[in-house]
């Protein structure tokens, strides 16, 4: 792919992630899921233009799970952001929020425990230490050595 091939393959891929962060937001403001679904499809055009858009993924893996309801979709997006770039700590976090909607949670304990190593958002860090503690379950109680009475 010749130089400026890229070059324009770059910009249109940025360009659709611009447009599905329009359509996802308006979505939020009026409850259209209708422009959920258009948010998805220009996050795909985006990736179709640069699969390496690693922020393309992440933006539509939480869309999947938060807004779509699909788990299942979104953990594959979101385990290809992190993949794509190590850096993006967001993705480990979200999927172990849907990771957590798919009940399973030794999965999720285990990216919430990955955020907690080096996500710095004091507000996503106690929602992660809640949720590690949360789905672990009760802590059982110490026995007692003392006998009745």
């Amino acid at each position: 792919m010749s130089r400026l091939r890229r070059g324009f393959a770059w910009l249109l891929a940025r360009f659709f992630f611009g447009l599905a962060t329009s359509c996802r937001y308006f979505g939020n403001k009026h409850g259209a899921q209708v422009a959920y679904v258009r948010a998805v499809e220009a996050f795909s055009r985006a990736i179709a233009y640069d699969v390496t858009y690693a922020s393309a993924y992440l933006q539509r893996g939480i869309l999947y799970w938060r807004e779509l309801n699909q788990p299942r979709w979104a953990v594959l997006d979101l385990t290809m952001a992190y993949d794509l770039d190590p850096n993006l700590i967001e993705a480990r976090f979200n999927r172990g929020i849907a990771y957590q909607q798919l009940r399973n949670y030794e999965q999720a304990i285990s990216d919430f425990q990955a955020y907690l190593q080096v996500g710095q958002h004091p507000y996503w860090r106690e929602y992660a230490e809640n949720m590690v503690l949360e789905l672990r379950g009760p802590t059982p109680e110490p026995h007692s050595r003392c006998q009745p009475a």
